[in-house]
């Protein structure tokens, strides 16, 4: 039997099949929801509202996930929950995936403009009975006589409209050649362009560039879709392992396609993609195993950096055009941090630079005389708003600065919206205020204090009471929440100490410290260094660089000498198992503690 549901305020209805969930049909339907778990009711993030209808009892999972004002204000898990009748649901901006804060832009490095795909105008002579040359032959002709190359191959679907080019746009022709193959033929007045992504665990960013100036033409963001199958990488992988392998990867070309439909009007006259991204998404976008990613020694199927026809990929540009693929480290440090090394300028430092990209899994480097070591540390969603009771992404409504005065909290809130939930940077911010105003001791432990109340789950510290907030509901942090703060920032400080004793030297030698990805962009590094995640060094050593991974994709787009230095940081990176370390616990441990 079949089910409509219709999704307020979103104003979708969705037809469902008999047994499938709520999260199920929202996934299906492209609604993506909150879902670290990946649909197995654990996470407790994939929140909603029946208004009207019936559904299955309360299964053992939402009794553990849901409290006793939540079930009585009608809240369940979408995960669980399954249509016994047609429904309408309401689904609280807290649990929606979409509309986040995207981090898209990073500091640019320059480059000189010598893509892999050089482009040639050339005037063919026209076809005659005393000289009916071929256009293939003719085209190859002129490009040896006019422009000394040699004798070039032609992709098929360029030869199957080479005719219509040439007869439709006269004598002057635009033909696009990499590596010695022929990819495309246009009017030569046509734009030819290039795009650099950065494939995240939780955001897709894409750059679209001018492949004959250099010049940027657009940059767009979106959620990756892929949260839909969970939020962190081990649960995709987990789902890829379960059958999901083929949703999991046509998810991302779907919204590849999509975002540059919107950039372009034409997809033809993208000629070239550059692509960088965790090992993970850059397995499971090309459809290859993982299981091996998610057992020891977390081996790789690939590393080396790769050049894939972008039809065989299912992306609608250029039939022609490749996808290059920058080269990973290993397991889990990926090409985007390759592509963050070589953006930030890391790789050809000879100063002592700590390089971080802090999110679910955090990658950590040091540079130092010449040779780089890195290492991934598990630090978990919590700085991203996940596994925190009132976490969400940085969207409308996300708290995302936090001080505590004499007077009470003061809030800064994205898009100055009444708040419903607290991000990343508000969460970090508050753990440190906690701190810096001892309302918590260097075990995290919170104290006596007129905001500090017992909740259903332990302590908790009041951060917007009901009648400020969105939502008509008090706004906390509880003890727990602190706990898995205490629990990434040790992870990652426990990375940057085995990196420095590694390479034995103290965090005061440290020249630089370089802080990358969409969490770094926002922070405030006074907190991280307050909780003790980052090195207490002075201010001006710290650079936060933004999107770098997209920067580096980008450099790669357009120089061929950077691809070349992508494929030597891979190459020539010392890469840690971080959990084989020795006095890898003790380190955990004495990294739990608060400053």
């Amino acid at each position: 039997m079949e089910h409509k549901i219709w999704f307020e305020p979103l104003g979708l209805r969705v037809t469902s099949s008999d047994g499938t969930t709520i999260f199920e049909a929202a996934r299906n339907a492209g609604i993506a929801l909150n879902s670290i778990c990946g649909g197995r009711g654990t996470c407790g993030q994939c929140r909603i509202r029946v208004l009207k209808g019936e559904v299955s009892p309360l299964s053992d999972r939402e009794k553990a996930n849901l409290n006793e004002d939540d079930i009585a204000d009608g809240l369940r898990l979408a995960c669980q929950a399954r249509p016994l009748s047609d429904l309408k649901v309401y689904v609280p901006p807290a649990s929606m995936a979409t509309g986040q804060k995207l981090q898209l832009l990073g500091t640019d490095e320059h480059s000189e403009l010598d893509p892999a795909v050089r482009e040639y105008e050339v005037h063919l002579p026209e076809p005659s009975l005393e000289n009916p040359l071929p256009d293939w032959e003719n085209m190859d002709e002129s490009l040896v006589k006019g422009a000394g190359l040699e004798r070039i191959r032609p992709d098929l679907p360029l030869l199957r409209h080479l005719p219509e080019v040439f007869r439709s746009s006269g004598p002057a022709v635009g033909i696009a050649i990499r590596n010695g193959e022929a990819i495309d033929v246009y009017p030569a007045d046509r734009p030819l362009l290039g795009a650099a992504v950065d494939l995240g665990t939780s955001k897709i960013a894409v750059h679209l560039v001018d492949l004959r100036t250099g010049e940027p033409v657009a940059a767009q963001g979106a959620t990756n879709p892929q949260v839909a199958y969970g939020e962190d990488v081990m649960s995709r992988i987990s789902s890829a392992m379960e059958g999901s392998g083929p949703e999991l990867r046509e998810s991302v070309t779907d919204t590849l396609n999509e975002i540059l439909g919107e950039m372009t009007t034409d997809l033809g006259q993208i000629v070239e993609m550059t692509l960088a991204g965790n090992t993970a998404m850059h397995h499971l976008f090309l459809g290859l195993p993982v299981r091996q990613l998610g057992q020891s020694p977390y081996v790789p199927a690939v590393c080396s950096s790769l050049d894939i026809r972008a039809r065989d990929l299912g992306l609608h540009i250029a039939p022609g055009a490749y996808v290059y693929l920058l080269p990973n480290i290993a397991g889990f440090v990926g090409s985007d941090h390759v592509a963050m090394l070589m953006a930030a300028g890391i790789w050809k430092s000879g100063d002592t630079v700590l390089g971080i990209d802090i999110g679910t899994n955090t990658e950590v480097s040091l540079a130092r005389e010449g040779a780089i070591v890195s290492l991934s540390c598990a630090s978990g969603p919590a700085l991203e708003g996940a596994h925190i009771r009132h976490g969400m992404k940085a969207a409308a409504g996300a708290i995302e600065s936090v001080k505590i005065t004499g007077k009470g909290v003061e809030l800064g809130v994205i898009d100055d919206a009444p708040p419903i939930g607290i991000c990343g940077s508000g969460i970090l911010d508050t753990v440190a205020e906690l701190r810096r105003n001892e309302i918590m001791d260097q075990r995290a432990r919170l104290h006596d204090h007129p905001l500090v109340r017992r909740g259903d789950n332990g302590r908790e510290f009041l951060i917007a009471n009901a009648d400020a907030s969105g939502t008509g509901k008090d706004i906390v942090l509880s003890q727990g929440d602190i706990a898995q703060v205490q629990l990434a920032k040790a992870a990652i400080r426990t990375g940057i100490n085995t990196l420095l004793h590694e390479a034995g030297i103290s965090e005061d030698e440290i020249e630089e410290v370089v802080i990358a990805g969409a969490f770094g962009s926002y922070i405030d590094v006074r907190s991280a260094i307050l909780i003790g995640m980052l090195p207490a060094l002075p201010l001006d050593k710290f650079r936060q660089v933004g999107n770098a991974a997209g920067v580096g994709a980008r450099l790669a787009l357009l120089s061929k000498k950077h691809r070349g230095v992508a494929l030597d940081i891979a190459r020539s990176v010392r890469y840690i198992e971080l959990a084989l370390h020795p006095g890898f616990e003790q380190e955990l441990s004495r990294s739990m503690l608060l400053p």
